[in-house]
């Protein structure tokens, strides 16, 4: 009898013990990084009742309506939970709205109990979709330093495909090997960008002891990168290629060249990449996380603007799309260009 008691009674406290509120770890982590880091200021209650369409992306029984201090939620048209929205933009208090309601809706369905893991992964791509500035990738280019060049009509002409490590180093060689030509085409069409510190280093070999770039975070002061003394070429004219597809990197050189009065730039307006990314991983996902911005020398904001060619040499001489049926225009513009400044 005893022991018939004693298996009732631990039965009985298991049945009446509440379930265990899922720790969404990855969930808080993120949104204490955006509250850190994240370069743009982020309206945290949208955020939050954003969040809640993770519930329906794993099990659609759900909907979650609000008003300015509530939010209900449902789940197959029947109310299961209210829960008081925080005034202000407190981390802490909206991170544990959102908690409250994922958790609500796994005690409510055996479906998200069962995928716990999706729920926080979907929930994690809700406030990643919510943000305007982030990738999945690393922009860092990881393929070998290319350059090809050549000469032509006395001049030299140069296209970098990437800025990867050692690509100033080789850019300055092949100069060198080349005295007596009369200027420099440096091709960054195409050129999605690759190493910050290359990026500096290759517009320092033309610019004389003047501001490149400047950087700029939420939190923290401005941060600015100047060239060291010497042009390498000695005030020859230099014109510029670039495209649409001109991004990231490759923009700085571009933006500092021509605003430094060194450079011209010739072809489409570039794709607008200029930001400061820190790496973070999600479980198997890399989420690159945007901090800052980088600026012109004139105080342009380059991300979402990019940089506009003083020489038009798009469809029909539009700044803003390539003439794919005329390669060669943004060639010859450029020679034509650099032949009418010699001396």
């Amino acid at each position: 009898m005893f022991r018939f008691l004693t298996i009732f009674l631990l039965a009985f406290l298991i049945r009446v013990q509440p379930v265990i509120a899922y720790e969404f770890t990855q969930v808080n982590r993120l949104l204490d990084i955006i509250a850190q880091e994240y370069a743009e200021q982020v309206n945290l209650k949208q955020l939050s009742l954003k969040s809640g369409e993770a519930l329906t992306r794993v099990d659609d029984g759900f909907k979650l309506y609000h008003s300015d201090s509530k939010a209900f939620l449902y789940h197959k048209n029947q109310l299961i939970s209210t829960f008081m929205l925080p005034e202000g933009e407190n981390v802490r208090s909206w991170k544990k709205v959102i908690c409250d309601i994922l958790d609500a809706g796994m005690k409510c369905s055996e479906r998200l109990v069962q995928k716990q893991n999706e729920l926080e992964t979907e929930t994690i791509k809700i406030i990643l979709e919510n943000l305007d500035d982030y990738s999945r990738v690393d922009a860092v280019s990881t393929e070998k330093t290319l350059i090809d060049y050549k000469i032509k009509d006395d001049i030299l002409y140069v296209k970098l495909h990437g800025f990867n490590k050692g690509q100033a180093q080789n850019l300055r060689s092949i100069i060198l090997q080349y005295p007596n030509a009369v200027g420099l085409i440096l091709d960054l069409r195409d050129n999605h960008g690759g190493s910050f510190n290359e990026a500096l280093r290759t517009a320092d070999l033309f610019l004389d002891e003047n501001l490149i770039t400047y950087s700029s975070t939420r939190h923290q002061t401005r941060r600015y990168y100047t060239s060291s003394r010497g042009d390498i070429l000695k005030g020859k004219p230099i014109a510029v290629l670039a495209n649409e597809y001109t991004a990231s990197a490759a923009e700085i050189v571009a933006a500092a060249l021509v605003e430094q009065s060194r450079a011209t730039l010739v072809g489409t307006k570039t794709f607008g990449k200029g930001s400061i990314q820190r790496h973070h991983k999600f479980d198997k996902d890399n989420i690159f996380l945007t901090s800052g911005y980088f600026f012109s020398p004139a105080g342009h904001k380059i991300n979402k603007n990019g940089v506009m060619p003083q020489i038009c040499t798009g469809i029909q001489n539009n700044c803003f799309k390539s003439d794919r049926d005329n390669p060669q225009k943004t060639l010859q513009t450029a020679i034509q260009f650099i032949k009418k400044h010699l001396g």
